[in-house]
């Protein structure tokens, strides 16, 4: 039996309950979502796509685009949500309260290092700004399947990184070995149990410019997966790490680096990663993100926003190790924005530049230029001659 639909005034009430709740988690699922929304690939990635934006069987990503605009920062949202139209009031309910499974916890600062504990990690990694937890019912279906394995297999952590544009669909969905697109090893799920590695696959995403968050994010799951050896292809551990940080086999920290050894291509699976071939054996239990405030006066100023929402979402004392000490240049920044318009002009110079060269007019001035050079030669060697 199908309940009847809620007023108005019921979803706003159920979104001011949730942004009470825990505005970090309220406002993490609206970064995510935008943007799976304003990617190119927003078709698979915008997985639940909003049925109310799905007209005649055809999804309308523009006018979807068109209402996220009109959503406030959650740090205003709460003041304003009786201003809200029913359109996004609706849209709002949708993201924050029927999708709210799983639920996301935001982990206190003061527990971080008991998170990222889970997975100790040899190398050295930058600490991420934010972390949440992702937390399953009993009787979801994704999470049952896991605890079924896990009664006869022991379990460990690792880390996932992605685009933030697939996290939507993957915090909704999990992560699916059919839709990854590295085959280096074979199909899979790949993990990594060193955090760098995860960041080398995690680049820094547009995300939801009101965002308190960071407007750019980067964000990498930690998994919790069974070690199953029918499914799951890794190397044996390096042994840990002696009192002078070096351990017998790995090399330090200024010669090659774990993520780049052992990817020779010869099919063996690099120390420290884990392929994994069955979904259901792997579970999301953390995202760690990365944030990332970009704004007129300042370029990538790492770690968040500042002032007031400082004291809302607390931030770390130091800056991360990778932080660029200069700013680049506007020109810089136009490249890094308008990457597409770049790559195609490229593109259309080359084709130009290749069509230039095996046409007659190109052959023509090559001939004139050998002609001068020629001419040039003759006149030194002559005039040398009759010295």
């Amino acid at each position: 039996m199908d309940l009847p639909p809620l007023s108005v005034e019921a979803k706003r009430l159920l979104v001011l309950k949730t942004l009470i709740h825990d505005p970090a988690a309220a406002d993490l699922r609206l970064s995510l979502f935008v943007s799976a929304a304003k990617s190119f690939r927003y078709d698979s990635c915008l997985q639940p796509f909003p049925p109310e934006f799905i007209i005649n069987n055809e999804k309308s990503i523009d006018q979807l685009c068109q209402v996220l605009e009109t959503i406030p920062p959650v740090t205003d949202l709460k003041a304003e949500l009786n201003t809200l139209n029913e359109q996004t009031v609706g849209l709002l309910h949708w993201i924050l309260c029927r999708q709210a499974r799983p639920a996301l916890r935001t982990v206190p600062k003061s527990q971080h290092d008991e998170v990222l504990s889970k997975c100790p990690c040899y190398a050295k990694y930058a600490m991420p700004s934010h972390i949440f937890e992702v937390l399953y019912r009993d009787n979801h279906s994704s999470e049952r399947a896991f605890q079924d394995h896990a009664t006869e297999f022991r379990t460990r952590h690792a880390f996932h990184g992605s685009r933030l544009f697939n996290f939507h669909s993957i915090l909704h969905y999990g992560l699916q070995q059919h839709l990854n697109k590295v085959s280096l090893f074979g199909e899979g799920i790949y993990l990594s149990a060193e955090l760098q590695v995860s960041q080398m696959f995690s680049p820094n995403g547009s995300g939801w410019n009101k965002s308190t968050l960071g407007t750019h994010l980067a964000c990498i799951a930690l998994c919790e997966y069974v070690d199953n050896p029918n499914y799951v292809k890794s190397q044996e551990e390096t042994p840990p790490p002696t009192d002078d940080g070096t351990t017998p086999t790995a090399t330090s920290s200024d010669g090659p680096s774990i993520m780049t050894a052992s990817l020779t291509g010869n099919g063996s699976i690099p120390e420290r990663y884990i392929l994994v071939k069955n979904n259901e054996l792997v579970q999301v239990r953390y995202l760690l993100l990365y944030g990332t405030t970009k704004d007129i006066n300042n370029t990538a100023t790492l770690s968040g926003p500042q002032s007031a929402v400082d004291a809302m979402y607390p931030l770390p004392a130091t800056q991360p190790s990778y932080q660029m000490r200069h700013p680049p240049s506007r020109f810089i920044q136009w490249i890094a924005n308008n990457k597409g318009f770049v790559l195609i002009g490229g593109y259309v110079g080359l084709l130009l530049i290749v069509g230039f060269i095996n046409s007659r007019n190109a052959h023509f001035v090559k001939e004139m230029f050998l002609q001068k050079l020629n001419h040039v030669y003759n006149a030194v060697l002559g005039y040398r001659g009759k010295d």
